[in-house]
């Protein structure tokens, strides 16, 4: 009995050393790892929707293959609110390989804007969070977590209206011309249109007019808008009691209506 007893306790130890030396290695697998984020660029999808795409390189020089490997983000504006968050795993990645992860979140603008036009006028920043939740050996659970702000540069950035005064066009209508300018300094083109409605104090719509627009990044933008406007007897309190809505539509965002009082 004794012989038995004592050859199992030797196994135990062997064993013993062995988990050790396994987990040792595999924690000196963490030494290993490079994990580098690479430029984060802006892309569409196939159904338009604007998606940071963030490739991350990931350099398994350690012994053993990294499993159950899980790529999480949330992205949010200054003040801390949510805008996005995304997930994407990966089942294995093999000792001795270098993979690089196109890690794919989606970003809403209308929601960016509808929360805080600022975002639409004032350049920025945008807040990410990044964790990677990963599997050593499947032994040695392991979490990497880093934060970073990224850039924001505002669509109709230092956007002027500058509102114009009343000429007479002819005997019925007078015009208001009306220069509007914006320095377009996002990392997308500002194609679309803007739309303006000038309003009495009820909103009822006295004239509107729409110009396109093409903008690439870091381009200005300088043009005027007119609104003809019928001439009536209580045409000019209306005006001058009324308002402007102001409204942009692009391929990836729609916002409006702006309210600007008339001055």
């Amino acid at each position: 009995m004794k012989v038995p007893i004592r050859m199992l306790g030797i196994a135990i130890a062997v064993i013993w050393v062995l988990l050790i030396a396994f987990i040792v290695l595999a924690a000196y697998s963490v030494t290993d790892l490079r994990f580098n984020v690479d430029e984060p660029q802006f892309n569409t999808d196939s159904s338009g929707q604007l998606v940071l795409n963030l490739p991350l390189i990931i350099d398994n020089g350690g012994y053993y293959s990294l499993k159950e490997f899980k790529i999480s983000t949330l992205v949010s504006n200054v003040e801390g609110l949510e805008i996005s968050r995304a997930d994407t795993f990966i089942p294995i990645i093999p000792s001795g390989e270098i993979v690089t992860i196109n890690h794919n979140v989606p970003i809403d603008l209308e929601e960016i804007f509808s929360n805080d036009e600022k975002y639409l006028f004032e350049d920025s920043e945008l807040q990410i969070s990044l964790s990677v939740g990963l599997n050593f050996a499947e032994v040695l659970p392991s979490q990497i977590s880093t934060n970073f702000t990224f850039p924001w540069g505002a669509p109709f950035s230092d956007f002027e209206f500058d509102q114009g005064d009343i000429n007479r066009f002819n005997l019925t209508h007078s015009i208001i011309t009306i220069p509007t300018s914006f320095v377009n300094n996002a990392f997308i083109d500002v194609t679309g249109s803007i739309s303006l409605e000038l309003c009495n104090e009820n909103n009822s719509v006295l004239s509107e007019t729409q110009e396109l627009i093409s903008v690439s990044p870091q381009t200005s933008y300088e043009d005027s808008l007119e609104l003809i406007v019928p001439i009536t007897e209580n045409g000019l309190t209306d005006i001058q009691n009324g308002h402007f809505n102001l409204f942009f539509s692009t391929l990836l965002f729609e916002y409006g209506p702006l309210v600007i009082p008339y001055e």
